[in-house]
């Protein structure tokens, strides 16, 4: 059975068990209600009794004794002396079934007991409810509760269910662009060494050192995905060891802006502008972190791509820069783009935009950055440019000097 059908069916469970809640309810009110009338009945009843063997004590004061025996001191009442001929008086003898008691009980008083030939002593109860409605209102609120923590339950359930399907998705659009971005290297990587294996290339030491520089470049590039799978792993869990210094910013940059300038097949044109000529950070992932930065500015660009790195400081932070003049994000994409495996989706619902990866470039900025204490940050026109910022803290040594 699929998600959905047990999503429709919890939410017709929880609407039969408010139904059922609510019959419990009301049927419990009748049932302790008519308990109460009858415990009020035999309350004045001994009352009247006691009253009649020993009147040393006043009828109200034993009348309250009773009330409090029977767990019923939330009750309030009042005794009026009214004449034995009102309209209004009933008089014990006069009550022959419970009804008549129960009548008088909605009218909030009790029957009259008569303390002389012309007149009697009626108790008027203030609160009839309150013996009653007062221990429901404890279940009623105490049902209410639960049933908001069941409604919250359930939707968490939902919400894990849908996120789970989600994830689920997720893993197969990664699987799928994994294995189409691992294809071709290591394509590559087996016709190379078919081919000098076969010997035909013997003769050739120029041609067959190429070979040999294509097989090395298609293993580096599946030993970096591979590296950055399990980099990213060790960030989310926490056990990644990371060995800060003081980096110099310049060389680090001058040396990513040859590389990508030698191996990019678009004309590439990098602007440096070293404002902070050093930032505290692990070098070797900080490094990682910016080559993925400007491998994704050449690859959502044009044709001619213009790319400018900045670093400088910012409150307590050191900023690396990385802006571009390609394609831009749309704002609601800037809210998923550090998502991992996000660029894997984009790939499998669109493969004819010809950019591979599949959405680990980013997360692992992200990570990254957290990993230092600080952060990553990202600026972005539709059709002009899109700008990433890092921002590392400085260190405790620089602050203090």
């Amino acid at each position: 059975m699929t998600k959905s059908f047990y999503i429709i069916l919890t939410g017709i469970t929880t609407f039969i068990v408010l139904f059922l809640m609510g019959q419990w309810i009301g049927r419990s009110y009748s049932l302790t209600k008519e308990r109460l009338i009858r415990q009020i009945h035999e309350s004045f009843c001994h009352t009247t009794e006691q009253y009649e063997a020993d009147r040393t004590k006043a009828l109200p004061t034993l009348f309250r004794e009773e009330l409090d025996k029977r767990h019923l001191d939330k009750l309030i009442f009042r005794m009026d002396t009214v004449p034995l001929n009102a309209t209004n008086t009933v008089l014990r003898k006069d009550i022959r079934y419970f009804s008549d008691y129960e009548r008088l009980f909605n009218e909030q008083r009790t029957f009259t007991y008569p303390i002389s030939d012309t007149q009697g002593v009626q108790a008027h109860i203030l609160n009839p409810r309150a013996g009653s409605v007062g221990k429901l209102l404890y279940f009623f609120f105490g049902t209410t509760i639960a049933l908001a923590i069941l409604l919250l339950c359930i939707r968490k359930q939902i919400n894990i269910i849908k996120q789970q399907d989600e994830i689920a998705h997720m893993r197969e659009d990664f699987s799928y662009a994994m294995i189409h971005d691992m294809k071709t290297p290591l394509s590559s990587i087996l016709m190379g060494a078919r081919i000098l294996r076969s010997g035909k290339l013997d003769m050739k030491p120029e041609k067959k050192e190429k070979y040999f520089d294509i097989l090395e470049e298609e293993a580096q590039h599946l030993l970096a995905l591979t590296n950055k799978v399990l980099t990213i792993s060790k960030l989310e869990h926490g056990q990644l060891l990371l060995e800060k210094s003081h980096i110099p910013i310049r060389p680090m940059l001058e040396e990513l802006t040859q590389l990508f300038t030698a191996k990019t097949n678009k004309p590439v044109t990098f602007r440096l502008n070293i404002e902070a000529e050093d930032i505290f950070a692990d070098e070797e992932y900080l490094k990682e972190a910016v080559s993925n930065l400007i491998d994704n500015a050449i690859k959502y660009s044009g044709d001619s791509v213009d790319i400018q790195i900045t670093s400088c400081l910012y409150n307590q932070f050191t900023q690396i820069k990385v802006k571009d003049n390609g394609i831009g994000i749309s704002l609601s994409a800037q809210n998923h783009i550090f998502d991992k495996f996000e660029r894997a989706s984009i790939n499998r619902n669109n493969t004819a935009d010809g950019i591979t990866g599949f959405g680990l470039g980013l997360n692992y900025v992200m990570n990254v950055t957290r990993s230092h204490g600080g952060y990553v940050s990202v600026e972005s026109q539709e059709g002009k440019y899109s700008e990433f910022i890092l921002s590392l803290p400085i260190s405790t040594e620089e602050t203090t000097v």
